[in-house]
């Protein structure tokens, strides 16, 4: 689906959002790269992590718990399975394998084994594959399936002018981060963060942004099995009754709009990016030194510093929360009795 953005509205969206997550990701960057000389000359060293419990935690606490298959009755071993799984390989190259599968055990939501078509991955490598499918395959579902929940028809400025302000934020982001984000690549090779190797034409990266764009959402309706051992996965169950219900309510706010791309892009989207944020604490846990797996350690840690958190500056207002419009403040004093942690965090469209 194509959304064509007024001249005006573009520039607009590129003078006052543009520089904001410039400023986010450089002033990431410039830390991380201080942080990186400090650590490879042995003057500091990364936060505390247990590698078991974080590759649980990014399965189910992040939309990649949409993977999940079965559990076993002995055990309670959860199976995670990836099914055409992309990703890089260590000279740069666009691979896909048939299945990457994970194993969690669900009482004490840690690693159990993992596998990546034949080869055995201990919770390091694991973790590598988890944070750079998150950022590629997977994500990049929720980028390009909000661009059904948008309208940006210059109609809506009188009647519903904050949606339309959504719908026009969504869309230059997907732009940002699909048509422009490859082209920094080069700036973070000449800063030491990447490897030359990156560089290559045939583009690695945006090959398995559009292998998770055509490969569609894995099926999970046996999601709800993880109620009662996800927060995440509690809260968006529960939240999306209420999201379509209020949408119901207020349909006429949204013409040409699909409620369930809304969703997605609105309030799966942010705790995506926030939950992501706040339980990957440090971007040297990825092992930028790992044999196979390390040129996707060094895109992971990129992100994580410049492309996941709030951005700094905004001079509009983004939350459900004090919105003052009648859908979001709905769906939002709804949610907040189920999560008011995760419901403060909830965007109204993809701005981050």
């Amino acid at each position: 689906m194509f959304s064509y953005i007024p001249f005006f509205d573009f520039l607009w969206a590129y003078t006052f959002v543009g520089p904001c997550s410039y400023i986010l990701y450089k002033y990431g960057t410039i830390m991380l790269r201080i942080r990186q000389f400090l650590f490879r000359r042995g003057l500091i060293k990364p936060m505390d992590c247990d590698y078991d419990a974080m590759c649980a935690t990014l399965l189910l606490e992040t939309s990649q718990a949409i993977h999940y298959y079965a559990s076993t009755q002995l055990g309670n071993i959860a199976g995670f399975f990836f099914a055409n799984f992309p990703y890089v390989d260590n000279e740069c190259n666009y691979q896909v394998a048939d299945l990457f599968a994970v194993d969690i055990d669900l009482d004490t939501k840690r690693f159990v084994k993992a596998k990546l078509d034949d080869i055995n991955l201990n919770a390091k490598e694991t973790l590598t594959l988890l944070c750079f499918n998150s950022i590629g395959a997977q994500h990049v579902k929720i980028h390009a399936m909000a661009n059904w929940g948008v309208n940006v028809d210059e109609a809506l400025a009188d009647v519903n002018p904050f949606f339309r302000q959504n719908s026009i934020l969504t869309v230059m982001y997907n732009y940002f981060g699909y048509t422009c984000f490859n082209d920094i690549f080069k700036t973070w090779v000449d800063e030491g963060l990447m490897s030359p190797s990156w560089l290559k034409p045939e583009k690695p990266f945006v090959q398995v942004l559009n292998h998770g764009i055509k490969e569609n959402a894995w099926q999970h309706a046996h999601i709800v099995d993880l109620t009662k051992h996800s927060e995440f996965v509690n809260f968006i169950v529960k939240v999306r009754a209420i999201f379509f219900a209020e949408f119901q309510k207020h349909k006429d706010l949204f013409p040409g709009t699909d409620g369930e791309a809304m969703f997605v892009g609105t309030i799966l989207h942010s705790l995506d990016h926030t939950l992501f944020n706040w339980n990957f604490s440090d971007p040297l846990w990825l092992d930028v030194d790992d044999p196979r797996f390390g040129k996707m350690a060094e895109l992971c840690r990129v992100i994580k510093v410049g492309f996941v958190s709030d951005l700094p500056g905004l001079c509009i207002h983004k939350r459900f929360k004090g919105s003052g419009h009648p859908f979001y403040e709905a769906v939002y004093r709804k949610a907040a009795k189920i999560n008011k942690k995760f419901a403060d965090q909830m965007d109204t469209c993809i701005i981050k």
